[in-house]
C-alpha cells in the first residue's frame, strides 16, 4: 500500500509519501501564507520524485486540526479534490497525533502545543511507555496556564508553539518541562502519511460530502455569523 500525507495545519507544507515499509519521499519547508498556490505544484514534484501517479496510491492521508484555520480549508479541500477526482479514500489524521508520531522513545509524555493565537494554544497529552502512541487526554484549545494545571509529572513539550510559549513553560513548569529541539518539533507529512497508512488498514474513511476540520474554536468569521444572526 502506498498514501500520500499532507499537512497545512501550519505555516510549514509537510508532504510525504510511505509505503508499509519505508518513507518513498518527502517535502517539508516554510510556505508561510501560500500554501493555496503550492500545495498541488509540491504534490504534483513529490508524485514525480516517487515515480508515481495519482492512481497509483491507495489513499491520501490529511492532518484534519487543529491547526491554521486558512490552511486546514486549504489542505482538505485539496485532498478531497483529488480523492473525488480518482477515486481514492480520504483518511484524516489529527494534526496533533501526528505531531508526537515520530517521538515516542521518551521516559515521559509528550505534550505537543501549537499557537492558537488569542494567548491560547492547541494541545493534549500523549503516554508512549507502553510502546506505543497513547492519547490519554482531550485536544485541548486554552491558555499556558490552563494546560499546565493539567500537567501532574515530567512532561516533554514540543510543536511549533514553542516559538511562542517556552520561557512561559519554563518559568511555569521548572524541573517538569523538558523540550524537543529543531527538527522534531516540526509537522511531518510522513507522520500523517504513517497513522493514514494504519487507518486505510482498518478501513477508516473519511465521507468526503461530510468530513470538517477538527477547528476546536469556531473561526472569526463563524463569530461574527452569530453576532449578527443575534441582532
Amino acid at each position: 500500500m502506498k498514501i500520500l500525507g499532507i499537512d497545512t495545519a501550519t505555516p510549514i507544507l509537510a508532504l510525504g509519501i510511505v509505503d508499509e515499509e519505508k518513507v518513498l519521499s518527502e517535502i517539508r519547508f516554510n510556505a508561510g501564507q501560500t500554501h493555496a498556490q503550492i500545495l498541488l505544484p509540491n504534490i504534483e514534484k513529490i508524485l514525480k520524485d516517487s515515480s508515481l501517479q495519482l492512481e497509483d496510491l491507495d489513499g491520501i492521508a490529511i492532518s484534519i486540526g487543529p491547526g491554521s484555520f486558512t490552511g486546514l480549508r486549504i489542505g482538505l479541500a485539496t485532498a478531497k479534490g483529488l480523492c473525488f477526482a480518482s477515486g481514492k479514500p480520504l483518511i484524516a489524521v489529527p494534526t496533533l497525533d501526528a505531531l508526537a508520531y515520530f517521538n515516542q522513545s521518551f521516559p515521559y509524555p509528550l505534550v505537543p502545543i501549537l499557537d492558537a493565537k488569542k494567548n491560547e494554544v492547541y494541545s493534549a497529552i500523549y503516554d508512549t511507555r507502553k510502546g506505543v502512541l497513547e492519547r490519554v487526554s482531550d485536544y485541548w484549545v486554552l491558555t499556558i496556564e490552563k494546560l499546565v494545571a493539567k500537567i501532574t509529572e515530567e512532561v516533554i513539550f514540543l510543536g511549533l508553539g514553542l516559538e511562542v510559549f517556552k520561557e512561559r513553560l519554563k518559568k511555569l513548569c521548572g524541573e517538569k518541562a523538558h523540550f524537543l529541539e529543531g527538527e522534531k518539533n516540526l509537522p511531518s507529512g510522513t507522520a500523517v502519511a504513517f497513522l493514514g497508512l494504519e487507518k486505510l488498514k482498518r478501513a477508516e474513511f473519511e465521507n468526503l460530502e461530510k468530513v470538517e476540520p477538527l477547528y476546536l474554536r469556531s473561526s472569526e468569521e463563524d463569530l461574527k455569523f452569530k453576532k449578527c444572526v443575534k441582532r
